[in-house]
């Protein structure tokens, strides 16, 4: 309650209620313009009124592998506390630093990107005199360190800082005895500490910074606290702190990038490191006082590794033997004891192909079959399995042995909430009563024991942004206190939770156990069909369900779970079957939800011009709204009879064309009765890359403006996932590894062709258009297509992909120079010249993502190569065009180039005539889409 975390401009820092002043936690951050301060950070510090003195601070370059060579070309940058470009852009990486659960230290990443040099943006569209404005001064460029693919990447170490309140503040815990030291728990004398260093075999990952006893020299004392400001002795204590930061290198297996950091129920902290290929991942666990580290778990890939957020850490740990197949000996009503310090999580990999949750066991002490000798997870059982992806946790209630997921069981168009067994101990009791060894269980009766003593047995993830605000909704729907304020995927460890007070059983011998019961199908809990998002309170009662569907706009809804959780009644069904029907898919029983009461409903939102009146023309395939509002009681009445339509589209399925896997599609038809029967001209819309699924049941679709106004224009729109889309499983979304630009471009040529056969497309009035990824894919379909796509709108493109970043690029295409003909092939600049429609690039002049500079390039091609184009710019945009007048501007621009070279230049007329030509107004009420084009 005495401070709250802050940043300042070097990282870290925390403001002190009580000094009334920010108080600086790490020293040695730099930039090219504040080497006079590091210099001043590394002399001898002075207490103001007290002549104590400290040592100099360690020198920043502890590491020992920066080039000094190349600090003159790109200047010293320094940074603690704060997340590097390629975290943020590609690791969905965020945060730099991490409070420890106790909140007496923080666990806080350096970043020494100084060897990477700085990419300059300038401000061309600023108003004023000299270079782009303003005389040249900043706020007429930006600089960022980009790390290009085969470049540089950030040096990125983890340290761990004491914050605690004595330290912090200059405040002994015991004000009475003034004599005692004010700082003794990190002075000398540590003798704990020391002796955990002494024991500790620590790996090449870890770096204790820690002068000997007769060089270090001992903070204040209570006597000189008397004379000096809190702010002064604060500050002194954050000195001395930073001189004993414990440093941790990153693994030699898994050096290049840090992804995610949590805190683990022991004390320690987990953190994931990647190799630079990103084929390798590891779990390393770091313990903050002794140094210590090992590899927890290693992750490895033939492909690539995508990152996620799901390593759950469970309230208790779970014995190998819990798990284990009948007649291991195991028990299901008599929790058994691990070693203290023992704890479990969940994990999901794709090692099958699909992402699936893992259920692991660390267990203290236990180091057999552990390759570094340093204690690795132990795998206790598959949770999750077949061809299908779980892809979030969205709650753990071990009360009822259940793990609450979202996932694609039922169709990669669709996303439902799911229940699976967390240690099939319902089907362990199931074979047990059929063999008389158990009795049956009634309908009040708690089958599985909860290991946690603890009301709150559910996910203690408290994620950022929305739902950290919807989960304190929940808290207060069950009425609980705060959700905890620990980082994603970060886990409460204020206790240990590392067995049972009541264990009746030991074993000794983990490595002599049954073999655990294989995964078990998920029993669906969400009924409505459609894409569902789910945030659910940490007990696992109720649950927030955002949905939609392409003949249901969005609405949300809270629901109760079922009681007892969803595998009771499954048990019950059990009773009397001898034995029968005891196969891992017996639970597929659906246990539903309990509606409690609607949040929202945009059917009957009144800014959506809907009425409760829901009715679905099946002939035309359209959802009907018109006015309404929601009156206080919450009953609902109807408005004008003013109504407008959503056109939804058709969801197709066909073959790629060497017939190895299926596309999913979503078609956009005219309206017959205003443009005929077709063909039409036709317009794909296209993302096509990996991380990315643009077809699905959502009302997205629905509400996709752009697509609705070029259809509404006389065009058939299609969308088609090629290969490398998301949702598919690893081999779909692997198929373009190392050669990108080419099966997207065979796929979409694939879905145009399939429209033509089926007689809905104009096979020679062909147009495409996407963004980023979508608008390097509408140059290639152009330049690679030229028989089959005539019109391109390609924006923000990358046209070369040595001129993205490393994590991205280097995902999917490796290094350059291993690649080198993967490369040259995947980008632009080569096929242009087979180019033989017409092209015209969008580009924010200010992108700090893709670079105006690809489209630079491509230009310098298209020059060579004697080719056309057209060119909008704009010049004080970004990524994406954020300004509505700018968003309004670029939509009709887009519209008018279809239209004039697909539908010919007396369209474009006519449509001028009906009101189309007025840049601050869009015809018939339709705004511009809102965020990624």
């Amino acid at each position: 309650d005495d401070y709250m975390d802050m940043e300042d401009h070097d990282g870290t820092a925390i403001h002190s209620k009580r000094c009334k002043l920010p108080i600086r936690l790490t020293y040695g951050a730099m930039s090219e313009d504040s080497i006079a301060e590091e210099t001043h950070y590394h002399s001898t510090h002075y207490y103001e009124d007290n002549n104590t003195t400290l040592p100099p601070l360690p020198d920043a370059n502890f590491m020992g592998n920066e080039k000094p060579s190349k600090w003159s070309n790109y200047g010293r940058s320094i940074t603690h506390g704060l997340a590097d470009f390629v975290a943020q852009e590609e690791m969905d990486r965020y945060r730099g630093f991490w409070w420890d659960t106790s909140s007496n230290g923080i666990l806080f990443a350096r970043v020494d990107e100084s060897m990477v040099p700085p990419y300059r943006i300038t401000h061309q569209g600023r108003d004023g005199g000299g270079i782009g404005g303003g005389g040249g001064d900043e706020s007429t460029y930006e600089d960022h360190r980009y790390p290009f693919a085969g470049e540089s990447n950030p040096d990125v170490t983890l340290g761990y800082v004491v914050v605690d309140r004595r330290t912090v503040l200059g405040e002994e815990e015991n004000g009475d005895d003034e004599e005692r030291m004010v700082y003794d728990s990190r002075s000398v004398g540590d003798e704990d500490g020391e002796e955990d260093r002494k024991d500790c075999a620590r790996d090449s990952t870890s770096d204790v910074r820690q002068t000997t006893m007769g060089q270090q020299h001992a903070p204040p004392t209570a006597a000189a606290a008397r004379t000096t400001s809190p702010a002064a002795l604060a500050s002194a204590a954050a000195r001395f702190n930073w001189s004993n930061v414990v440093w941790f290198h990153p693994p030699p297996d898994a050096s290049e990038y840090l992804a995610r950091v949590s805190w683990l129920p022991d004390g320690s902290a987990c953190a994931q490191w990647q190799n630079r290929a990103q084929t390798t991942l590891q779990l390393i666990r770091m313990d903050v006082k002794s140094g210590c580290t090992s590899v927890l778990h290693t992750e490895r890939s033939d492909v690539w590794i995508n990152l996620h957020h799901m390593m759950k850490v469970l309230p208790r740990a779970i014995h190998p033997m819990e798990c284990a197949a009948a007649g291991g000996g195991g028990s299901s009503s008599s929790p058994l004891s691990l070693p203290d310090g023992s704890f479990s999580f969940l994990f999901a990999s794709e090692r099958t192909g699909y992402s699936h949750l893992y259920l692991y066991t660390y267990i203290a002490g236990h180091t057999k079959n552990s390759n570094n000798g340093g204690g690795e997870a132990r795998l206790v059982r598959q949770i999750s399995g077949g061809e299908w992806m779980v892809e979030s946790i969205a709650g753990i209630n071990m009360n009822h042995d259940v793990v609450y997921v979202t996932g694609t069981y039922d169709s990669p168009l669709e996303r439902h909430l799911y229940a699976l067994p967390l240690t099939n101990r319902f089907l362990l009791l199931q074979q047990q009563q059929a063999r008389g060894e158990v009795s049956t269980v009634g309908d009040n009766e708690d089958v599985f024991i909860d290991g946690c003593g603890d009301a709150t047995c559910g996910t203690t993830d408290s994620s950022v942004g929305v739902r950290r605000g919807l989960q304190q909704v929940m808290d207060t729907f069950r009425g609980g206190g705060e959700s905890q304020r620990d980082d994603d995927d970060v886990t409460s460890a204020t206790s240990s939770r590392s067995g049972h007070k009541q264990q009746q059983q030991y074993y000794s011998d983990f490595d002599t156990i049954t073999t655990p019961l294989g995964p078990s199908d998920p029993i669906r809990l969400t009924i409505d069909p459609g894409m569902h998002t789910i945030v659910m309170d940490k007990a696992c009662r109720v649950v927030v369900d955002t949905s939609s569907d392409l003949g249901r706009p969005t609405s949300s809804r809270v629901y109760a779970l079922p009681v007892g959780g969803p595998f009771r009644r499954c048990v019950s069904m059990m009773e009397g079957t001898n034995g029968e029907n005891s196969s891992n898919s017996a639970a597929t029983t659906r246990a539903g939800l309990t509606l409690l009461f609607a949040l929202y409903d945009a059917a009957y939102d009144e800014k959506m011009g809907s009425s409760p009146s829901l009715a679905t023309n099946n002939t035309s395939n359209q959802y009907m709204v018109s006015t309404a509002s929601i009156i206080s009681n919450g009953a609902l009445a109807a408005q004008s009879a003013s109504s407008f339509a959503f056109p939804a589209p058709d969801i197709l399925s066909f073959p790629t064309s060497d017939g190895t896997a299926t596309l999913h599609a979503a078609l956009y038809r005219p309206d017959p009765a205003v443009h005929g029967p077709g063909p039409y001209p036709l317009v794909c819309a296209v993302y096509g890359g990996p991380h990315v699924q643009r077809v699905n049941r959502s009302w997205s679709q629905c509400a996709d403006m752009r697509a609705q106004r070029l259809c509404s224009m006389g065009f058939a729109v299609v969308k088609c996932d090629n290969r490398g889309s998301s949702r598919r499983g690893l081999e779909f979304e692997g198929a373009i590894r190392r050669r990108l630009g080419r099966l997207e471009v065979l796929d979409q040529v694939a879905a145009v062709r399939q429209l033509a056969m089926r007689g809905i497309a104009d096979p020679t009035r062909v147009g495409i258009y996407g963004w980023s990824y979508g608008g390097y894919l509408a140059a290639m379909c152009l330049c690679r297509a030229p028989d089959v796509f005539h019109v391109a709108v390609a924006g923000a493109p990358v046209t070369s992909w040595d001129g993205y970043d490393t994590h991205y690029t280097e995902r999917y295409m490796g290094l350059p120079h291993e690649n080198q003909s993967g490369y040259r092939e995947s980008a632009v600049f080569d096929h242009v010249p087979n180019m033989r429609g017409k092209l015209m690039i969008v580009h924010g002049l200010i992108d700090e993502n893709v670079h105006f500079r690809h489209t630079a390039r491509l230009i310098n091609r298209l020059i060579a190569a004697g080719k056309d184009y057209d060119l909008l710019i704009f010049p004080d945009e970004r990524h994406s065009p954020r300004r509505l007048r700018d968003r309004v501007y670029m939509e009709k621009r887009i519209s008018d180039y279809f239209v004039r070279n697909l539908l010919g230049t007396s369209q474009v007329e006519n449509q001028h005539r009906n009101g189309m030509n007025d840049c601050g107004n869009i015809s018939g009420g339709v705004r511009p889409m809102a965020g990624h084009l």
